[in-house]
């Protein structure tokens, strides 16, 4: 599921290049994980996988012209 997920955001934004660590968040959100869950497995601080996730959110909500949270980001991809 979550690599469809990303499969559309290839498809969204072409030219941008995911970090590793991106596509993790981004998967792990549509999983629906915590970013505390996130920062646990992969050994980061919790307040850095928020950043990453909310810049992540950001650079969507730009493509999509609409508000991407880590809340809707399943709902707003669906459509």
């Amino acid at each position: 599921m979550a690599d469809e997920a990303l499969a559309v955001l290839d498809t969204i934004l072409p030219d941008y290049s995911f970090s590793n660590l991106q596509e993790t968040v981004f998967c792990e959100v549509w999983e629906g994980k915590t970013y505390a869950e996130i920062a646990e497995s992969c050994g980061y601080e919790h307040s850095y996988i928020r950043d990453v996730g909310f810049k992540l959110w950001q650079r969507l909500s730009v493509a999509l012209k609409q508000k991407v949270t880590k809340s809707n980001v399943r709902s707003v991809l669906r459509r």
